[in-house]
C-alpha cells in the first residue's frame, strides 16, 4: 500500500516512510482539538430552523474561523469529516 501511495505522490517509499506519521500526527491533533468545537457548533445549529444544508455550511464556516482563531491549519476536507463527525456524535447521544 505505501509502495502504491508512493508512486501515486511521486516520492520515494523511504521519504513516504519518514513523514507519515509526522502527517497523522498532524492531522490527529488537529482534529481532536477541532472535534469538541464541532460538537458546540453542530448542537447549537441543530435547533435552528436553518435547513440541513444550510446547517452545514454554517458549521463549516463556523469552524474554519474557529481554527484559525486556535491557529490550527485544517484543510477543507478535514474541516468537513469534523462536521460530519460532530453531527454523528449528536445523532448518536438523541
Amino acid at each position: 500500500m505505501k509502495t502504491l501511495l508512493a508512486k501515486l505522490l511521486g516520492v520515494s517509499v523511504n521519504l513516504l516512510n519518514f513523514f507519515l506519521p509526522i502527517f497523522k500526527q498532524v492531522i490527529a491533533t488537529g482534529v481532536a482539538n477541532l472535534l469538541p468545537v464541532a460538537l458546540e457548533i453542530v448542537t447549537q445549529l441543530a435547533t435552528s430552523d436553518m435547513t440541513s444544508g444550510d446547517k452545514k455550511a454554517a458549521a463549516v464556516e463556523l469552524l474554519k474561523k474557529a481554527a484559525i482563531k486556535e491557529g490550527i491549519t485544517a484543510s477543507e476536507s478535514i474541516i468537513n469529516w469534523t462536521v460530519e463527525s460532530a453531527v454523528q456524535q449528536l445523532k448518536a447521544t438523541k
